[in-house]
């Protein structure tokens, strides 16, 4: 297995073998490794220091189901802090395919272009990205295919990220090419475009799946997984409606964010409820899928318009909320079309959503005017008037319109778990490196006493399933039951011995990498916690986020200590 380097300056490439000590490291940890090797932590997150690293997980190539999610790493131009971005689709498959654990891109064009580049296995490949400058992923992913081979895997930025503006994420394709699957947080679309590269085009034609060393006890231990997770009322629910299924339960508690994350309520949310959109979609052709090959829980929302056209691949509760709850829009047409444009630009649904929020705050367009949404989407594409501020993320937006209430942490947006009713996900907010990133660590108790330590152990959970590349909803309840799957399978792979222990250690070491870049990281020059959580009671359950800041700062004391399983 190797590591491919790709050097932006000279235009050139070179495979390095993966050290043994990292044979089953993949995904958010491996990402971390190289970034605390090669990456300075006060550096430029976009200068020539800077690195962006696309890493699998260990399984990632095998048949092993929801195994094939894809970590990329870099330092955030958002948080100023390491960062991964978790996301799914086809890419993480295929490069596992072609012998590639990671790719590390370093450096930079000399001339300021942008380029394609293209893997093989034959090798790597670049080329002038002209044609394609200025497009939406909508455009630009059919037109790749059709020039290139229309079964390759696509990661790419839009206009967004070829202006380097730190809301921009990296669209990669699903299973059917759509480009709906989103390494959105922490402004790494941004890290790309610096980089000089507009799209990388994956192509495993004729490359097989990867072979476990011993098969008969691989398929021994794939055999009853699927059993299991149709035993899980979780995972059923997400087959069922994917994760708009929480817009309903969240709401009611007050957690999905409302107007700006005011508490204030709106005639109409109902419309972003996932029975009643998945009610819609059984209508028009709508449907729930996989957004990669051999997923079993299948939880993408695939919704269509009225007249039965294709929308997004990956409607989903935290654009709903942002996006809408957020916005005061409670149709959940709207909020598809918004996610289509969103997904086309490239850029964080909950990011914009948020910046979109404070300038409905302060009069910038009234709640819920989806016709004024619109349109300063359409000035988010186009870099100009307000929507080149929104452009730019929350904090700016805030500072641009002279607002002092600004829902972040870390420099980055609130996701769309309110930290006033999950205690434990605002202490993740909090002390995650990742800043204010609801997959770090996402944990609902309403309790200020032990949030910190229910927060602390999804964060070592949350490190090390991403550190296998395993995806989040594709779990069962059980997390020991669901590390010795992951044990059977890397055992069988592998032709080792390692314990359910040593996968939950996997985890603790990506944080403790993490927390040591951040050291030297200006993230630390943020403030942890803003002020209204603390003092805005949120309705309807009347809370505020009351938990110790003493014990916060203590977390990482019990790091290697905490049980976990």
């Amino acid at each position: 297995m190797n590591i491919l380097r790709i050097d932006m300056s000279a235009l050139t490439s070179t495979l390095e073998e993966l050290p043994e000590e990292w044979k089953i490291l993949g995904g958010r940890g491996l990402s971390a490794k190289i970034l605390n090797k090669e990456v300075p932590p006060d550096s430029d997150p976009m200068g020539t220091d800077a690195r962006l690293v696309f890493a699998t997980g260990p399984l990632a190539g095998t048949n092993a189901p929801s195994f094939g999610r894809m970590s990329i790493g870099g330092k955030s131009p958002l948080t100023l802090g390491i960062k991964e971005a978790n996301v799914g689709g086809t890419m993480s498959q295929q490069i596992d395919r072609l012998g590639i654990r990671a790719i590390i891109v370093q450096g930079a064009p000399a001339d300021g272009k942008l380029r394609l580049i293209k893997i093989n296995k034959n090798g790597v490949s670049f080329e002038d990205a002209d044609e394609y400058l200025g497009m939406g992923t909508y455009t630009m992913f059919p037109a790749i295919r059709e020039k290139y081979g229309k079964k390759l895997g696509i990661v790419a930025i839009g206009p967004v990220g070829e202006r380097k503006q730190v809301t921009a994420s990296v669209a990669m394709t699903d299973k059917d090419g759509h480009p709906s699957r989103h390494a959105a947080r922490g402004g790494l679309g941004a890290v790309m475009g610096a980089k000089g590269i507009k799209a990388i085009l994956v192509d495993d034609e004729d490359v097989a799946i990867v072979a476990p060393s011993q098969r008969d006890a691989y398929f021994a231990a794939l055999k009853p997984w699927n059993k299991v997770l149709e035993a899980d009322q979780t995972v059923q629910m997400f087959g069922v409606g994917g994760t708009a299924m929480v817009v309903a339960p969240l709401s009611q508690m007050g957690s999905t964010p409302m107007m700006n994350y005011s508490g204030q309520t709106f005639e109409g949310i109902e419309g972003l409820y996932g029975d009643n959109i998945r009610a819609n979609g059984d209508k028009r052709g709508g449907k729930m899928d996989a957004c990669m090959p051999g997923c079993m829980v299948k939880c993408s929302l695939i919704h269509h318009d009225e007249d039965g056209e294709h929308v997004t691949s990956a409607l989903e509760y935290e654009t709903l909320a942002l996006m809408g709850s957020n916005l005061g829009v409670g149709s959940g047409d709207a909020v598809a079309r918004f996610d289509r444009k969103c997904d086309d630009l490239a850029v964080d649904t909950i990011e914009i959503g948020s910046a979109l929020g404070l300038a409905a705050s302060v009069g910038k367009f009234e709640w819920g005017d989806i016709d004024a949404i619109d349109a300063l989407l359409e000035e988010v594409e186009s870099g100009t008037g307000l929507g080149s501020v929104i452009a730019d993320g929350a904090v700016a937006t805030a500072k641009k319109l002279g607002i002092n209430r600004v829902p972040v942490f870390k420099g980055q947006a609130i996701p769309a778990h309110d930290p006033r009713v999950g205690k434990p996900t605002g202490v993740t907010y909090a002390t995650s490196p990742m800043g204010a990133d609801h997959t770090a660590g996402l944990k609902y108790e309403m309790d200020n006493e032990g949030a910190v330590e229910h927060s602390l152990r999804e964060q070592i959970w949350n490190a090390a399933i991403d550190t296998l590349g395993l995806c989040e909803f594709a779990v069962s309840a059980d997390h020991r039951q669901t590390l010795a799957f992951a044990r059977d399978l890397i055992n069988a792979c592998y032709d080792l011995e390692i314990t359910e222990d040593d996968l939950v250690d996997l985890g603790r070491d990506a944080l403790r990498d993490e927390v040591e870049f951040n050291k030297g990281a200006e993230i630390a020059d943020f403030d942890p916690i803003p002020d209204f959580v603390r003092t805005e009671v949120l309705p309807p359950m009347g809370m505020v986020f009351g938990v110790d800041q003493g014990e916060i700062e203590k977390i990482w004391d019990n790091l290697d200590s905490i049980a976990v399983l």
